[in-house]
């Protein structure tokens, strides 16, 4: 049995998985033994199902036969009460099952460098991604504009979570942009481009519009030069592995419609 063996459930669209992969690979070079639990993903099909899979990752995934608890002497399941950061995730004891969301950077902006080499693209992109890889490339100013709709409107559980960023929001953060940055070229990314088209014109705009592959949407967010994300994980890690040191990343100032948080880092604009 190994010592110090924790094990990371990991749950949820991509983004959440990105989140909870980035808490566990910080406590792995922190000292701990870490493995990941992805056996929720045989029933969840929900988001696309498992993810990570396209990353150059390199936790183990845990064994059916550890995860069944008393195998490996795990003492105990640990549960996140909060989504603030709690430093008690950082310093476990050892053979805990830890399930949580670790929605905040505050738990793994140690290892940047390490997670901008891991979540780097294991396969080829589609050529719909290149072409607009090169768009963005040959833009003066870019920023992408992700608009979250899907089930925050569908699903009336996520709807009373989340709820949806307001156009008023987009608006604001786009002439914030602009006003700073002069002519920038908007890279709109959305689950219901249609939509968007229609109720948020936008002048000097890219409608991202291929059938969205997550990860590389994810990608070409970070290859902007700037990002306005929607209260969304998914465009949250578009805006942090944006390399650019001079990005300036807008986000909206409620995340939740009421759950704390500590989403947003401290050198993002909130809207």
């Amino acid at each position: 049995q190994k010592l110090n063996m924790v094990i990371i459930r990991i749950v949820g669209g991509l983004g959440n998985q990105m989140f909870q992969y980035a808490y566990a690979k910080a406590l792995q070079l922190s000292g701990y033994n870490v493995e990941i639990d992805i056996s929720k993903f045989k029933k969840y099909k929900l988001h696309g199902g498992y993810q990570l899979d396209k990353y150059k990752i390199d936790l183990e995934a845990a064994s059916s036969l550890s995860i069944n608890l008393g195998k490996i002497g795990l003492k105990k399941s640990v549960k996140e009460k909060s989504l603030l950061y709690n430093e008690s995730f950082k310093s476990l004891k050892g053979n805990e099952f830890v399930k949580g969301y670790f929605q905040t950077e505050k738990y793994f902006s140690e290892i940047r460098d390490t997670l901008l080499e891991q979540f780097s693209i294991n396969t080829d992109l589609a050529d719909s991604t290149k072409s607009y890889s090169t768009q963005i490339k040959e833009a003066k100013v870019s920023c992408s504009l992700h608009i979250r709709r899907g089930d925050y409107i569908s699903d009336q559980k996520a709807n009373s979570v989340h709820g949806t960023c307001s156009l008023e929001y987009y608006q604001q953060a786009i002439e914030f942009i602009t006003k700073k940055f002069g002519e920038a070229k908007f890279f709109i990314f959305s689950d219901d481009i249609a939509w968007v088209k229609n109720n948020l014109p936008v002048e000097n705009a890219v409608y991202i519009d291929h059938k969205t592959i997550p990860h590389e949407d994810i990608y070409l967010m970070s290859l902007c030069n700037h990002n306005i994300t929607a209260n969304s994980t998914f465009s949250w890690w578009g805006a942090w592995l944006n390399k650019n040191e001079n990005k300036t990343v807008i986000a909206p100032k409620q995340w939740y419609i009421d759950k704390e948080n500590e989403i947003v880092p401290q050198n993002w604009v909130r809207i």
